[in-house]
């Protein structure tokens, strides 16, 4: 009895081992094919650069600095310079300045940056550039700062435009255009805006009575602006003739809002940066006119603007991008160029 236990067990001890060398195989067949992957991806895709660059946001879902980046990085492929979208493929959401934080810690070449008015922000760039990082501000400055180079629009002048497209619109009866700004209420580059608005009208719109308003938009969650601007449509006793965008997202639900409440023709919307949806809607005549800026231009002059610095030490201040207005009787280029980018 004693010598068939011990059979049995030798038997389940036999299979047990055999089962283990089975799946021992099977591992060093599985690594060794991940291994040879792994080799195959480092052969085709590893790539040494010489310059490794931040790039910071606010958002990432934004189609604008989807564009920007995307420029900056095409420019920078090319000179060896390694971009990276810094809270791109997280789990988590960190703030601009939780990245900005992140970006000096890993001791980044150089930092392109969406700048803001904000105190922090304006030390953390300080800290950059103490520790030797350079800092380049796009479409948004940080004044103040220690950045080296700021790259974007050129704000009076902005307002200058917006000017001239409400004076093109407006009649005598016009009486209100709201300019819709976001709750950085110390943001100068705003302030520029509404100047170069105000004087325009008041030099190439004197024969018109308008008054011209400001509305702070909360941009604190994601559906604060839109809830703000549907505000408007809501609550205000008259709606303003005129609504004036500084942003693409602004833009978007101003359009939304107009065709919500059925009011097509009663409010005029100027907006601001070109997608497929302003474009159709300036060829619908629902948005009268819109602000273009040139994405790749921006991000090409952004890492332009740091090699620059890095290689000579020195850098413009403030780099001036080109802007167009898209109305009607130009929309179908845009919406042709459009279409012709789409297809390739």
């Amino acid at each position: 009895m004693r010598q068939k236990i011990n059979n049995k067990q030798l038997i389940v001890l036999a299979v047990i081992v055999f089962l283990l060398v089975i799946m021992m195989i099977i591992s060093l067949i599985y690594i060794r094919k991940q291994v040879d992957r792994t080799n195959q991806i480092s052969d085709e895709e590893y790539k040494e650069y010489i310059r490794h660059y931040a790039f910071i946001t606010e958002s990432l879902e934004d189609n604008f600095w989807s564009e920007v980046y995307d420029g900056a990085e095409e420019f920078g492929e090319g000179e060896d310079v390694y971009l990276e979208r810094m809270g791109e493929g997280l789990d988590i959401n960190y703030s601009k300045e939780e990245l900005l934080k992140i970006a000096i810690a890993s001791r980044v070449d150089g930092i392109i940056l969406e700048g803001d008015a904000s105190k922090e922000i304006r030390l953390l760039i300080d800290e950059a550039v103490a520790d030797g990082i350079p800092v380049v501000t796009v479409l948004t400055d940080s004044y103040d700062s220690k950045r080296q180079s700021f790259v974007g629009i050129g704000s009076y002048n902005l307002g200058r435009e917006y000017g001239r497209q409400i004076v093109r619109i407006a009649t005598k009866e016009t009486k209100e255009a709201l300019i819709l700004m976001d709750t950085v209420s110390e943001d100068s580059g705003q302030n520029l805006i509404f100047n170069g608005i105000k004087e325009t009208l008041a030099n190439e719109g004197n024969h018109l009575t308008l008054q011209l308003n400001t509305l702070a938009v909360n941009e604190d969650t994601p559906y604060s602006e839109e809830e703000a601007i549907r505000n408007i449509f809501l609550y205000q006793d008259e709606l303003p003739d005129i609504i004036i965008c500084l942003s693409e997202k602004n833009t978007i639900s101003a359009y939304q809002a107009v065709i919500d409440y059925n009011l097509v023709g009663q409010v005029d919307i100027l907006g601001y940066y070109v997608t497929d949806t302003i474009l159709n809607a300036i060829s619908r005549n629902v948005i009268s006119a819109t602000i273009a800026v040139d994405t790749e231009q921006m991000g090409v002059h952004s890492v332009k603007a740091l090699d620059e610095y890095i290689e000579t030490g020195h850098v413009s201040d403030f780099v001036t991008m080109d802007v167009n207005t898209v109305m009607s009787n130009n929309v179908e280029e845009y919406l042709h160029n459009a279409a012709n980018e789409d297809n390739e």
